[in-house]
């Protein structure tokens, strides 16, 4: 069991009509061993009953906050840099509503940030778990096309490294739920308070800038329930079809990585930014094919004809490269 001489953690619930899975959440926050929390409760404006949960819950006493907005914010990254500004203690965990985890969650994942300062961020595999409680697998399958082998096991690992060989492809951190932050230099990047295109891949561009220079702790063990259900955030983008505005928006993530390589400097940055502008190459193709299937095939022509002049311009410099190469060695 853990004890409260121990650095504080500041759970940070966010809510949104979760009114069937706040119950369940809040109880495996309050039965963690350890139990150095503080908790903050928001509501996003829910029209459930989602206030009367949370207003029973508020006199816990280790409850800091609970604050119902008035109106709704439309962007849960809002609501996650006002937790972290509340937040007093050390460390934070985003535990999301409608997700839950084992009681000791918190003991097994501050371990290695307790033992490394330069550990920043540590997270656990998580279970994908239904709207009944059923867990129906887990998310390794979501990393195993990177990496079969590194994600079976617990890891530490430089941030930078972290970024080039798997941060940089797509979020293998795939809910909030099951990671804890240090506090110190974590913020919500503007792009993500201001634009609200970016709330389905926010969680990732938090991960990518906060732990740039930084290391990264992993335990394999399935200690956080992803819950997948049809007001998930992750059910209403595949609901969205819309294949063409996922790759929109991930273009427009990009822009954002390149921002904070360009700000963070790290030592592999010229490295990421290739596989960066590579993987934007890809999605503008696939932009381009989209469109054309939806008859929008102007606009679609136009953008394949760019990436085409890219690779050409790529290939073009490749060749004269070899020629001269050949000549020097001759």
């Amino acid at each position: 069991m853990i004890t409260n001489n121990l650095p504080l953690i500041s759970v940070i619930v966010p809510n949104y009509n979760h009114e069937k899975y706040l119950i369940k959440r809040l109880d495996t926050i309050f039965n963690q061993s350890y139990s150095n929390i503080e908790v903050i409760l928001l509501d996003d404006c829910s029209t459930d009953n989602s206030r009367q949960i949370l207003s029973e819950y508020a006199s816990e006493k280790k409850v800091s906050h609970c604050i119902f907005n008035t109106i709704n914010s439309g962007n849960t990254f809002k609501q996650w840099q006002k937790g972290i500004d509340l937040a007093q203690g050390d460390f934070i965990w985003i535990a999301e509503s409608d997700d839950y985890c084992s009681h000791d969650f918190i003991e097994k994942l501050i371990t290695p940030l307790l033992l490394d300062e330069k550990v920043v961020l540590s997270y656990c595999q998580s279970n994908r778990v239904d709207s009944y409680d059923e867990v129906t697998g887990n998310w390794k399958d979501h990393t195993d096309d990177l990496d079969v082998q590194q994600f079976s096991e617990d890891f530490e690992l430089d941030g930078n490294i972290f970024i080039e060989k798997y941060l940089i492809y797509k979020n293998v951190i795939p809910n909030a739920s099951a990671v804890l932050l240090r506090k110190k230099n974590l913020f919500v990047t503007p792009d993500l308070v201001l634009n609200s295109d970016l709330k389905t891949c926010g969680d990732w561009i938090v991960y990518f800038q906060h732990i740039i220079d930084y290391k990264i702790a992993f335990v394999a063990n399935s200690l956080n329930n992803f819950r997948y259900h049809s007001n998930s955030v992750i059910a209403k983008t595949v609901q969205l079809d819309l294949r063409s505005l996922i790759v929109e928006i991930n273009l427009k993530m990009r822009k954002v990585m390149l921002s904070i390589l360009k700000n963070k400097k790290p030592a592999n940055r010229n490295i990421i930014r290739l596989k960066n502008k590579t993987i934007t190459k890809s999605l503008k193709y696939e932009k381009a094919l989209l469109l054309i299937r939806n008859n929008e095939k102007v606009k679609g022509c136009l953008i394949l004809l760019s990436v085409l002049d890219q690779f050409l311009i790529q290939y073009k410099f490749k060749k004269n490269l070899k020629i001269k190469l050949k000549k020097f060695i001759s």
